[in-house]
């Protein structure tokens, strides 16, 4: 099975939503997941961590409120 680039699960889910959350490898660029980010906007990402060890990043494209 082959992975899916950042450029096809972008172009894939904007068809149907400009909301999405993408949960992804602790090793993701971050400067990849930004060029698809509106320029006028923050991006918001959240680093996963267990046991002080890195496990996760979770990207949210879209209008997201966190408390």
């Amino acid at each position: 099975m082959e992975p899916y680039t950042l450029d096809a699960m972008y172009t894939a889910f904007m068809k149907v939503s400009t909301h999405a959350a993408l949960y992804l490898p602790r090793t993701s660029d971050i400067r990849q997941l930004a060029r698809h980010a509106d320029k006028s906007r923050k991006l918001k990402v959240r680093h996963y961590c267990a046991n002080l060890n890195s496990k996760a990043l979770c990207v949210f494209y879209g209008d997201f409120e966190f408390a």
